[in-house]
């Protein structure tokens, strides 16, 4: 009788410890906290993303999805930040797609020179069925996941000297981010190029170190570029796209539904982005003529002709750009 009695209450203590488990794994699985990083100040655009995409998140999910920001490079620069996806200290970054291109070369189609044709095609290329199957090419070559697509707005060369056709972009000299395509885009079009970090360029335009840069217009009046430029060249090159990168396995890990939640609302956000952003470019234009910054008119159509011969560079790239350019 003795034994029975222990043996029931064994039994209990046992039934009770792991009813009392099951209740904690079930509290811990209910609350997920992501951790995600990017570089933009407060009154960017991004910036402002970020934390619209946060509070959808954690108003959808009724508190039990919630996403941490650190903001304006507080946990490193972005290719650091990227980087913190494969050891776990970050769990999403807010960046262009093209910045995983050193992780393989498939992801650098996004900054491809005249692959976007405006904005309707934008859409239909990153949300249609290229746009799936591109994602997940780019998790499958390189283990980041990405989520969305936001227009940057087109880049355009500005330069200290007038630039009004393809034979004065050769008596330029001007700085490109350190990724290959960027650099060869210039090198095919005739300019001398100097791969540098953002951190610099503003004191080499200063001191004439460089003639120009490329960027979209809102990283131009960010940066303040009106201050040591006076043209905007309109070349439009590349359409941009912004996007949410996490790790692929750690994205897979997540329940099916937070997964749903997290493309659902990533992708709103990064719409409402583009529209915004749509109008927005419109405005900073007319704040940087304000300023006294003149915007110079090109045969864009002759750029992206003398860019043809760029193709052989990339060849892993050419089905890409032909699928994406084919969209209608």
């Amino acid at each position: 009788m003795r034994i029975t009695i222990r043996r029931l209450f064994a039994a209990c203590a046992s039934t009770a410890l792991a009813t009392v488990l099951t209740c904690a794994a079930g509290v811990a699985s209910a609350q997920t906290t992501l951790k995600m990083a990017h570089i933009y100040n407060p009154g960017n655009i991004w910036y402002e993303t970020a934390e619209a995409y946060a509070k959808a998140v954690e108003a959808k999910s009724g508190g039990k999805v919630r996403i941490v920001i650190a903001p304006s490079g507080t946990t490193g620069d972005w290719p650091a930040s990227i980087e913190g996806l494969k050891i776990g200290t970050n769990d999403i970054v807010l960046q262009s797609v093209g910045t995983l291109d050193r992780y393989n070369v498939v992801a650098g189609v996004e900054a491809y020179p005249y692959l976007v044709r405006d904005i309707d095609h934008f859409k239909k290329v990153y949300y249609g069925p290229v746009g799936a199957e591109l994602y997940d090419e780019i998790a499958k070559k390189t283990g980041f996941r990405i989520v969305g697509a936001g227009y940057r707005g087109m880049r355009h060369l500005t330069s200290s000297k007038p630039v009004r056709n393809l034979a004065e972009v050769k008596s330029i000299k001007i700085r490109v981010p350190p990724l290959k395509i960027y650099r060869l885009t210039w090198d095919t079009l005739g300019a001398s190029t100097v791969p540098m970090g953002v951190a610099e360029l503003f004191t080499s335009l200063q001191q004439g170190v460089i003639d120009g840069q490329e960027n979209p217009l809102e990283v131009v009046e960010m940066m303040k570029f009106n201050e040591v430029q006076k043209f905007v060249v309109e070349t439009g090159h590349v359409s941009g796209a912004m996007t949410w990168i996490f790790s692929d396995a750690k994205f897979k890990s997540l329940p099916a539904d937070v997964q749903k939640l997290l493309k659902e609302e990533g992708e709103a956000a990064m719409l409402a982005a583009t529209e915004r952003m749509v109008r927005m470019e419109g405005e900073i234009k007319g704040r940087l003529q304000g300023k006294g910054m003149q915007f110079v008119t090109v045969d864009r159509a002759a750029f992206a002709s003398a860019l043809v011969p760029m193709s052989k560079e990339f060849p892993d790239l050419a089905p890409w750009v032909a699928k994406m350019q084919a969209v209608k």
